[in-house]
C-alpha cells in the first residue's frame, strides 16, 4: 500500500493520501490537493484538526453514523459507514473498526491484508492513547478500543498526530496503563 503522508499545521495532524482518497482532512485547506484530485475523504473522527478543512471541498465524506451531523461537516456530502463496512484505497481493502473513546464515532481503517491500520487519535508513536477528558470521550471505551487495536497484530500504525510507528502491542501497554 502506498501512502503519502501530509502534516497539517497546527495540530501537526496527520492527512494520509491512498490512491485517490484522504484518510483524514486536518483543518488546514491550503494543504490538501484540490478536490478534483481527490475522489472521497475517509474521516476517523470528526474534530476540528481532523475535519476542519473540508469546508468548500466537494467530494463525498465517509463518517461513522455516530457523527455524521458534526458541526465540521455542515457543507459536505455526508456518507454513513459502520463497524465492518470494506471499501478500497489505492487497490487495498480497508475494514471500518469502531473504536469509540475519543469520541463516540472514532474509527480505525484496517488492511489485514496489508498489515496496516490507520488509527486516527487513538494511539501515538509515543506509547500515548488518545485523550478522553473531551466533551464527548469515554476513558474506559478508549481503553477497550486500544486493547481491540493491539489485537489485531498491526504491523504498520498511520496515527492521526505524530509518526507512524510498529510495535504497536508495547505502545498499547504503555497506553492502557497511562489511563
Amino acid at each position: 500500500m502506498k501512502v503519502e503522508t501530509v502534516r497539517d499545521d497546527p495540530f501537526a495532524s496527520n492527512v494520509y493520501r491512498v490512491g485517490e482518497a484522504l484518510i483524514d482532512a486536518g483543518d488546514d485547506p491550503t494543504r490538501l490537493p484540490p478536490s478534483d484530485e481527490v475522489e472521497a475523504v475517509y474521516l476517523t473522527h470528526t474534530h476540528g484538526d481532523h475535519a476542519g478543512a473540508l469546508a468548500g471541498y466537494d467530494v463525498p465524506v465517509y463518517v461513522h453514523t455516530a457523527e455524521k451531523d458534526a458541526e465540521p461537516l455542515s457543507d459536505s456530502d455526508v456518507r454513513g459507514i459502520r463497524e465492518g463496512d470494506e471499501f478500497f484505497l489505492g487497490g487495498s481493502k480497508l475494514r471500518v473498526l469502531h473504536t469509540p473513546g475519543h469520541s463516540p464515532g472514532s474509527v480505525c481503517y484496517w488492511s489485514p491484508d496489508e498489515g496496516v491500520v490507520f488509527s486516527g487519535d487513538l494511539l501515538f508513536d509515543n506509547g500515548a492513547p488518545g485523550r478522553a477528558d473531551t466533551p464527548d470521550g469515554d476513558a474506559e471505551e478508549l481503553r477497550e478500543s486500544i486493547e481491540r487495536l493491539a489485537s489485531l497484530g498491526a504491523e504498520r500504525v498511520y496515527p492521526g498526530h505524530r509518526e507512524t510507528f510498529e510495535g504497536i502491542a508495547e505502545k498499547a501497554r504503555v497506553a492502557v496503563n497511562l489511563l
